[in-house]
């Protein structure tokens, strides 16, 4: 796959953009409502995830070029279709969250009369397309898409500067400790760039372990700055509104940024097809491994196909809506494809290398 590689400053924000857009699909979110221990959750949890991430970081540094798959197929075949399909499950789980929640969010604000259809089969259309083309081009998409998705964020800081109200920010740390853990470890479970990592790692050409070296500090930023923008226009009318950014971009008082919250759906779309391409990129990647290049690459029509199937069954109603979202994001599942997983290739790697010593002292 020499001719497929990305740099991590790509990968790196094709997980921001897929996390960003999870972080803005929490509708349990809304029950934290207006309290300034969610900066502290988004602390905890960033620092938390950086050491979840540790397995991938050794495993990136000392086998280049590799991924998770890569090497636990070269060690064994079983193990490999064991471990594949169970991150392929997980991330396509998580396609079918992001389609069902952007198809809810879209409905409940500018396009309720759009049939559900639509909602679905176009979005997948492209995430199809962009993964059958490869991820040198759904990282140069990405990249675009991350340079709009940070003007609109500047549209928004403009359009509503004058609704600023600093003196909803108050000092506090820890208000509720009772909630505070429960809060984290949801935070952590909404994290399914780690299973995205340890497949596409071996996309990266140089400096692998550099994509989470940007990408957790980067999601960290931007989960801070949309909570700070929602605290300090909205304040304790945030415990009110199912959807607090599109709240805010409503409140534009900018003739020309009017239709913003029009756009921010737009947005938001956008940030769903790179999601959901992410989970078909891996999908695509892990039966490469395990079946062939030919096969990988139809793969991906596959579970766009079990995708759609899925969240027309399940899309149109938020009950369904945010029990997928509750299962995808799941920390079991976190826990078992981003750490348990990874550990397991290191595992298979060091036996590897350690017969592979004993057969050339052998041969020696």
């Amino acid at each position: 796959m020499t001719n497929t590689k990305i740099s991590f400053h790509q990968l790196a924000v094709l997980l921001v953009l897929s996390r960003i857009f999870s972080e803005g699909a929490d509708l349990r979110a809304v029950e934290a409502g207006y309290s300034m221990q969610r900066f502290t959750v988004i602390a905890v949890s960033g620092i938390v995830l950086f050491l979840l991430y540790l397995p991938l970081i050794f495993l990136a540094n000392r086998h280049p070029s590799e991924s998770v798959i890569s090497i636990i197929t070269g060690k064994s075949k079983v193990l490999g279709w064991v471990c594949g399909l169970f991150i392929v499950l997980s991330l396509l789980t998580g396609a079918v969250s992001a389609i069902c929640s952007t198809e809810l969010y879209s409905t409940s604000t500018v396009f309720g009369e759009a049939p559900l259809y639509l909602l679905v089969i176009l979005p997948l259309a492209v995430c199809g397309i962009a993964a059958w083309k490869g991820i040198q081009g759904s990282a140069r998409s990405g990249v675009l898409f991350g340079a709009v998705f940070v003007t609109f964020i500047v549209f928004i800081i403009i359009s509503v500067w004058e609704r600023f109200n600093w003196e909803w920010l108050y000092p506090a740390f820890l208000e509720e400790p009772e909630l505070f853990f429960g809060q984290v470890v949801r935070q952590l479970g909404r994290n399914s760039e780690l299973l995205a990592f340890a497949v596409l790692m071996e996309y990266v050409d140089t400096k692998t372990a550099y994509t989470v070296f940007w990408y957790i500090p980067s999601v960290m930023i931007l989960q801070a700055l949309k909570l700070l923008l929602q605290m300090i226009v909205l304040g304790p009318f945030l415990d009110s509104t199912t959807f607090p950014f599109f709240t805010i971009s409503a409140l534009s008082d900018i003739v020309l940024f009017q239709r913003i919250d029009g756009i921010n759906v737009s947005v938001w779309i956008l940030m769903c097809v790179v999601r959901v391409t992410v989970a078909l990129l891996c999908t695509r990647t892990v039966f490469t491994r395990l079946v062939g290049e030919m096969t990988g690459k139809w793969s991906v029509w596959a579970g766009a196909a079990i995708v759609a199937l899925a969240s027309l069954l399940l899309g149109g109603s938020s009950s369904s809506t945010m029990r997928i979202d509750g299962i995808s994001s799941s920390w079991i599942i976190l826990l078992i494809g981003g750490v348990l997983i990874p550990i397991i290739a290191l595992i298979a790697a060091k036996i590897g290398r350690k017969r592979e010593g004993e057969a050339h002292e052998k041969s020696s």
